[in-house]
């Protein structure tokens, strides 16, 4: 029986549409692997889930296949993904013709992705959960890390990478003493100049703070990667004396800062007045360990050089 893309897509969802980026504090702490070479082993294997490809590119062996590739290298980036990955289309209308010809020995992705679908008719699947109702991502990320290391035959370079991750956060968290009781923000700008993305509760956001010590100004309700994505920009007053760190999607940054610029509200904010704002790269929110490390190696970043301005 042949399979269709509408059957196949069955349970499928669209990927968060979120980003990411990278920084470097104390660079000689930072183990996060940047670059994959093309001659790098590949396994036989398609991934859908960036954080998951993610995850395999940092213990150096190169999936087959992913599903938009594009959107890796856009808003995942690092590790950089080789050139000579084959891209299957964007997640929401994969070319599942093009899957079924290469016949992979196995695909993985989350459950929502894969669970409910017949592209078990393509190849056998499996799933890895770093967003789960426990709400522990950075636990799970670390998991799934050591669970694809057994996979792949990479077990002793997972659970180095999990250390050195560990030992990473730690370290930082002491350089982040002095900001123990002052309350972060984390947000993504919107361009209406109105509303904010702001990330608590569930997600990597909030798991990278509680590591490194610092208190999440905000505590409202979020969606299951931690993020609540139209909130007022007067939820800021709650907390006057926080710590503003900030990215703005590259395409609506003029239109956003401009909004704002123009926002009595904004523009009275004692954070926006005393200079307490800093702007961080853009990161993908649902990523896996390797994200969490360039998020805290990021934040410490901007904070200590927002430390160092008002000193």
């Amino acid at each position: 029986m042949s399979l269709t893309r509408r059957r196949a897509l069955t349970g499928l969802a669209l990927l968060p549409a979120a980003l990411c980026g990278s920084s470097l504090v104390g660079a000689a702490d930072a183990v996060v692997p940047t670059a994959v070479t093309q001659a790098a082993p590949k396994v036989d294997i398609v991934s859908f889930e960036p954080a998951l490809t993610e995850s395999l590119l940092g213990l150096g062996v190169v999936p087959r296949a992913v599903v938009n590739a594009g959107f890796y290298r856009e808003f995942v980036a690092q590790p950089s993904l080789p050139d000579d990955v084959i891209d299957l289309g964007p997640s929401i209308e994969p070319n599942l013709e093009y899957l079924q010809r290469l016949a992979p020995g196995l695909i993985i992705g989350t459950s929502w992705q894969l669970e409910g679908t017949l592209l078990q008719r393509i190849a056998p699947l499996r799933t890895f959960d770093i967003y789960a109702a426990n709400a522990q991502p950075y636990r799970n990320a670390g998991q799934v890390l050591l669970d694809l290391g057994a996979l792949v035959d990479r077990r002793a370079q997972a659970q180095a990478l999990l250390e050195q991750t560990d030992q990473l956060l730690e370290s930082l968290r002491a350089r982040l003493s002095s900001f123990k009781d002052r309350p972060v923000y984390i947000a993504r700008l919107n361009p209406d100049g109105r509303h904010l993305l702001l990330f608590g509760a569930k997600g990597m956001y909030q798991a990278v703070l509680d590591r490194l010590g610092l208190r999440n100004a905000y505590q409202g309700r979020t969606n299951a990667w931690g993020g609540s994505p139209a909130v007022g920009i007067e939820t800021l007053l709650e907390h006057p004396d926080a710590a503003f760190l900030y990215y703005t999607n590259p395409r609506e940054a003029v239109a956003a800062q401009r909004r704002l610029d123009s926002s009595p509200i904004w523009r009275a904010l004692p954070m926006i007045r005393e200079g307490r704002i800093r702007a961080l790269p853009r990161f993908y929110p649902s990523g896996g360990l390797l994200t969490a490390q360039r998020l805290a190696l990021s934040i410490t970043e901007q904070l200590l050089a927002m430390e160092a301005d008002h000193a």
